[in-house]
């Protein structure tokens, strides 16, 4: 009968919608799903109400709004060099959040996991997407770190929880940048992406908008896994000799970027004035006297290399080629 009813009221004819490919629906199923990550964050910490919320030091600004929106202190914790925990001790009614760096830390997930009680651990896999939801309190996403959606968050939780009676009415608003990307270069839209990050901060909990589930349900998840996967690959194969960031990688690992901390140094702003845009994680962090030396270096230093799905091999072989320029260092291997 809902199936009926929705099509006696659908709109018949009429101008065209965005044309998307035949998709097979989200990835992720069984979620609640919130306009952005960090508002299911600040959903979850009302819903449980822990006395204390453990996070790292080595985390987005943007996460450490819903603890101070919902009124829940915070202990930080540092990382070692192999990006797992050192120095965090919550008690019975704390919680306790895990990032999956750059998607390259399912072991720092699995260690989490066996040495805290799980029931009371938060993975976010906000640079983690093609991870599935952990065995645990709650798992959290971001898709619009993976693909070109306006928005969007979703969270797998134990919690008895239900998604937010409002809808999200401001994503056709933060589309601009994603349109001048296909249409105009991109340095046009920065403004527009900085602007369309910026309107969901503050923002109280609503249910994901019709038009980024619409998106999400329209993406192949498949090959752009499979992309990731060949890309980052290739860096590693090209760039581990001269790489001091920890890593590991697992085949089974859908990356957000490769994380090069160049032995010998390189000035991110070289590689923009050849139109290379690597994003920072977090230079803020940096500035602070009480931050471990180890994640200042890994703010100050660190270069995320995009091994997105736009990357074809001649990209990839440009960035390779501008890369052994300008970080001082001859150890790339030629294809």
């Amino acid at each position: 009968m809902q199936f009926e009813n929705t099509i006696i009221h659908s709109a018949i004819g009429g101008y065209f919608e965005l044309e998307l490919a035949q998709g097979t629906g989200e990835y992720h199923r069984n979620v609640l799903r919130y306009q952005s990550a960090r508002a299911a964050f600040l959903a979850l910490l009302r819903a449980g109400r822990p006395a204390t919320i453990w996070m790292p030091w080595y985390v987005c600004d943007s996460m450490m709004e819903p603890p101070v929106m919902a009124g829940i202190p915070v202990r930080r914790y540092g990382l070692d060099a192999e990006l797992q925990i050192v120095d965090a001790q919550p008690g019975v009614n704390d919680w306790l959040l895990y990032v999956n760096y750059f998607g390259v830390c399912r072991r720092g997930v699995m260690e989490t996991l066996r040495r805290f009680d799980s029931e009371r651990i938060i993975i976010d896999n906000s640079q983690a997407f093609f991870n599935p939801a952990e065995d645990c309190l709650a798992t959290i996403y971001s898709p619009r770190k993976f693909f070109g959606v306006p928005d969007g968050g979703y969270l797998a939780t134990k919690l008895d929880m239900r998604e937010p009676e409002e809808i999200d009415q401001g994503s056709i608003g933060r589309c601009t940048h994603l349109l001048r990307r296909l249409g105009d270069e991109p340095e046009k839209g920065y403004a527009d992406f900085v602007a369309a990050d910026s309107s969901l901060s503050g923002q109280e909990p609503k249910r994901m908008s019709r038009l980024t589930q619409t998106l999400l349900s329209h993406i192949p998840y498949g090959a752009i896994g499979a992309k990731r996967k060949e890309n980052f690959a290739l860096l590693h194969e090209r760039l581990a000799a001269s790489n001091g960031f920890p890593l590991d990688p697992r085949e089974d690992e859908v990356s957000l970027c490769y994380p090069y901390l160049p032995r010998c140094g390189c000035d991110p702003e070289a590689l923009r004035a050849k139109r290379i845009y690597v994003p920072r994680y977090w230079p803020k962090i940096a500035v602070s006297n009480v931050v471990p030396e180890f994640e200042v270096t890994l703010a100050q230093n660190t270069l995320f290399l995009p091994c997105d799905q736009r990357m074809t091999e001649k990209l990839m072989e440009r960035m390779l080629q501008v890369l052994a320029g300008e970080c001082s260092f001859d150890e790339v291997s030629a294809a």
